[in-house]
């Protein structure tokens, strides 16, 4: 049986922190640049991301975040049954994340105002304003050696690398907090309190051919399955579903 997770954030920087965790996990995906279509994603997803963190300034957030993290984990350092080998690197990493943080600036850095990245921005955001008459300078650099795009690609990417190890962290440790525990979606829907998470993480059987919708608030969220429909696109489950869920 094939299982799927599926993550909802339950407030608005969650869901900027899965955004900036998706757009990332894309470029590193496409930073190959071996074929001219993963070349023209790459810099869709470049342009997405600093277009996110233009938007939103997620440090402080972070910086909050690694703080709470910190307090958890001395926290759980005072416990008899936690071992301190696996509790003291992360603990390390917790304070160094946090002191990398408050040196550093915004995670856009140079990006904004690089003379290559730039006018090329402002086309990508245009339906279609990357034909190569509007953006010559794109289509000689799609015809540069291998080497060259990739090394270019690489510095690019390095400066949301301070960015991808603080999300994963925080990410990661808010995951860990979640169990998963079973339960029933009566007639496909099911619907709870929260007590203030910020993430819910289901699974569920693809075999079951279904998906989840959520909605709600910190407070208090409802799941809805519904089924793919050829008329009408989706339609609600009439059935139980079982369903596994962690609240993070």
């Amino acid at each position: 049986m094939t299982e799927l997770t599926y993550e909802h954030p339950l407030n608005e920087k969650l869901r900027t922190y899965l955004r900036l965790e998706h757009l990332l996990a894309q470029l590193q995906q496409l930073k190959a640049l071996a074929e001219q279509w993963q070349q023209q994603a790459f810099f869709n997803g470049l342009f997405d991301l600093i277009e996110v963190l233009d938007r939103n300034d997620v440090r402080p957030d972070l910086i909050k975040d690694t703080e709470r993290c910190e307090t958890a984990l001395v926290a759980w350092a005072k416990h008899p049954s936690v071992s301190d080998d696996k509790l003291k690197p992360v603990l390390q990493q917790a304070v160094k994340l946090q002191s990398d943080l408050l040196r550093s600036g915004k995670f856009v850095g140079n990006l904004k105002e690089d003379k290559f990245l730039a006018p090329l921005r402002q086309r990508f955001s245009i339906p279609g304003g990357t034909c190569f008459f509007d953006v010559p300078q794109l289509h000689y650099w799609f015809n540069l050696p291998l080497q060259e795009r990739q090394h270019m690609a690489t510095a690019w990417c390095a400066e949301f690398n301070l960015l991808q190890q603080a999300l994963s962290f925080v990410l990661g440790f808010s995951r860990e907090k979640g169990q998963f525990q079973e339960l029933v979606a009566q007639n496909g829907f099911y619907q709870s309190n929260t007590e203030q998470h910020e993430l819910l993480r289901i699974r569920y059987p693809l075999e079951a051919g279904v998906y989840p919708t959520v909605s709600g608030n910190k407070y208090r969220y409802a799941i809805r399955f519904m089924q793919l429909s050829d008329d009408s696109g989706r339609s609600n489950s009439a059935e139980d579903i079982s369903f596994k869920l962690a609240c993070c």
